[in-house]
């Protein structure tokens, strides 16, 4: 048998395993680029799911967030309060809720800014099921009529309180826990109740009417915020950035894409009837109580700040500059928009 002898093996020189080992390297740097995490991770506090809120769902559903390369998760804390001091704690990163909180935990040398606006004006509808009481022409036609309002010192409460005395009259209040308000109509407890959406829908399905409208009466004002602690903003303004980009986007999509808007309202508050949700969706646009875009306005919260001095939560006030950040809502109005 002829055997044909093995070839000669030669060890490969230093030079060929410098080569190689480099495009190993190389090769397992590309594969765990690609493998990487693309997402941030982001937690937002808020009090709980409210349809008033609609511009963050919309942000996370329609997938506004993750374009910017976001992961972000929703954690209810049951008040405004609770929300504020999970940011502080650093639990959550940005919360949802009033923003005149920032302006009082700095008097408790806690410090916060606001960021964006998330509901722009007051959203709440004096309702009736009285056929025989018009829409109102002034607030001096609230005379001789009980109002219905969540309890003191709810804002609801003080700007009904306000709107009474505005008128040189005796305020005639029922103070009544969220949920409740409705009933009291029906069984006739009071003549008018201030309500939010969708309960103002759900209500004129029910055979009430609107009498007046408190985002007419008050314009605009800072009623929910997005806010943030002035180390995190310090620390990474980028991740700042990318969720009031989401932000914007989602006001944007609610006006260009409002059916899609609603869908994602729908699977968020399933209890909602489809059509109370579209006349509560459509009202709270044209009303601007979702602004169009997430810069706070001075107006708004100048007004926002003057009601906490008159109801005793702040003895005087900074300027608006020392408790809100525009600059991330700034840059997002011009770089952030859906088409």
């Amino acid at each position: 048998m002829n055997l044909t002898p093995p070839a000669q093996v030669r060890e490969p020189s230093a030079a060929v395993i410098a080569v190689i080992s480099a495009l190993i390297l190389l090769t397992s740097s590309a594969c765990q680029r690609n493998t990487a995490p693309t997402t941030r991770k982001v937690t937002i506090a808020q009090y709980g799911d409210v349809f008033l809120y609609a511009p963050i769902y919309i942000a996370k559903e329609a997938g506004f967030f993750a374009k910017r390369g976001l992961d972000v998760s929703l954690a209810s804390t049951g008040g405004d309060d609770k929300t504020w001091a999970a940011v502080i704690s650093g639990s959550a990163s940005f919360g949802v809720a009033d923003p005149t909180f920032v302006a009082i935990s700095e008097t408790r040398r806690q410090p916060g800014r606001v960021i964006a606006s998330i509901v722009n004006g007051v959203p709440f509808w004096g309702i009736t099921l009285r056929q025989s009481i018009p829409p109102f022409k002034t607030p001096r036609d609230l005379d001789n009529y009980t109002v219905a309002t969540f309890p003191s010192p709810s804002t609801a409460f003080t700007l009904q309180r306000r709107m009474f005395l505005q008128a040189g009259l005796a305020p005639k209040i029922h103070e009544g826990a969220i949920g409740t308000l409705l009933a009291m109509l029906h069984t006739g407890q009071t003549d008018i109740a201030l309500e939010l959406e969708p309960n103002v829908s759900q209500a004129e399905l029910e055979g009430a009417h609107i009498v007046y409208s408190m985002q007419e009466i008050y314009g605009d004002f800072a009623i929910t915020g997005l806010t943030a602690t002035p180390e995190l903003l310090a620390r990474d303004p980028e991740l700042a950035r990318n969720v009031v980009c989401g932000v914007q986007m989602a006001l944007d999509y609610a006006r260009r894409q409002p059916d899609a808007s609603l869908k994602i309202l729908q699977q968020r508050f399933p209890e909602v009837k489809p059509e109370i949700a579209k006349s509560a969706l459509s009202r709270l646009l044209e009303a601007g109580v979702i602004p169009r875009d997430a810069v706070l306005q001075k107006s708004a919260w100048d007004k926002a700040i003057a009601l906490r001095t008159e109801v005793g939560d702040l003895k005087s006030a900074k300027a608006m500059s020392s408790y809100v950040d525009n600059q991330f809502s700034s840059w997002a109005q011009t770089n952030c928009h859906v088409q």
